[in-house]
């Protein structure tokens, strides 16, 4: 299950100035992808006045979600709220914007303090996830007795934080013991790429069981980015039969990400498309001449892996 962090994680990069039109164009984008849902941006109701109207996502003012709903056709909205900044109740309003998806970062000694919020949350009919943030800085005990926390909680998905992006593969799988034996709900990564071991580590949560994996596009986020979202959608497409369509993301990467990520982003999809498909340099020319967009759009119309 993807969930697209562009919006939320990606104002990181550009302070969170993203447009109402640029935000639902990456909801569009992820609707017409397949991508299931799209985080929004931050709950901080105190702060809807002061910057709603210049840095939307930052705060997710009532005006805001009225507009990304309009684009999220198939997309489950989500937010992020911290607790410092948001009280249950007006984390359960949220539920009146169609958002279906609340989550929480928190620290191993917080989790049992979100209790009010996973109440309000559930009742309003929305999802309530936790986010154990930076994981990489954690004992395995530790994450254990945040997973049990989550529990009592009756959380509906339990996610682990790369923060930092200094994870490999063989710690995704090591902190997955203690979490799968103390909490039942659905698991998530959110992973980060500060060590380029973003897509491997992606690949080692889903081989053990995390069913939510977050990405964005172009991997805009903080720090080393995070997993790039046409990366991973692309893959599953070809590799594990997912109707994912790519070309959307790619060139809402394209045209939105310019300003932050320049003119590189085709040129990186076209290698990406190749090593996915394992074409080789002459069939990357010879799709090049074929016609304009023909390597981006040829992972769309491939049914097997090579």
């Amino acid at each position: 299950m993807l969930l697209d962090v562009t919006i939320r994680d990606g104002g990181y990069i550009n302070k969170h100035s993203w447009t109402t039109t640029q935000a639902s164009q990456v909801i569009a984008a992820c609707s017409a992808a397949g991508v299931p849902y799209s985080e929004v941006g931050y709950l901080r109701p105190e702060r809807h006045a002061l910057d709603g109207a210049e840095a939307p996502s930052a705060s997710c003012p009532p005006a805001y979600l009225e507009k990304v709903r309009e684009a999220a056709a198939g997309v489950g909205l989500v937010v992020m709220a911290h607790a410092k900044d948001a009280m249950p109740q007006s984390v359960a309003r949220l539920a009146d914007f169609g958002v279906r998806m609340v989550r929480m970062p928190t620290r191993p000694d917080q989790v049992a303090r979100l209790a009010p919020y996973a109440e309000a949350v559930r009742g309003a009919g929305m999802e309530f996830a936790v986010n154990l943030i930076r994981v990489s800085e954690l004992t395995e005990q530790a994450v254990a007795e945040a997973a049990q926390a989550a529990e009592k909680l009756s959380v509906d998905i339990f996610y682990l934080a790369d923060s930092n992006g200094s994870l490999l593969p063989e710690d995704v799988i090591r902190l997955w013991g203690p979490v799968r034996e103390n909490v039942g709900a659905v698991l998530g990564f959110h992973l980060h790429d500060g060590i380029s071991m973003g897509f491997a580590n992606a690949l080692a949560a889903m081989q053990q069981g995390f069913t939510y994996i977050d990405a964005s596009l172009s991997g805009m986020g903080k720090g080393g980015g995070n997993l790039p979202l046409e990366l991973i959608a692309a893959y599953l497409r070809s590799r594990s039969g997912r109707e994912f369509k790519v070309t959307p993301l790619i060139e809402t990467a394209a045209e939105l990400l310019k300003p932050w990520k320049g003119n590189q982003i085709l040129a990186r999809c076209e290698a990406m498309v190749g090593g996915i498909l394992d074409l080789n340099m002459d069939e990357l020319a010879e799709l090049n001449g074929a016609g304009p967009g023909n390597v981006l759009t040829i992972l769309d119309g491939a049914s097997a892996s090579r």
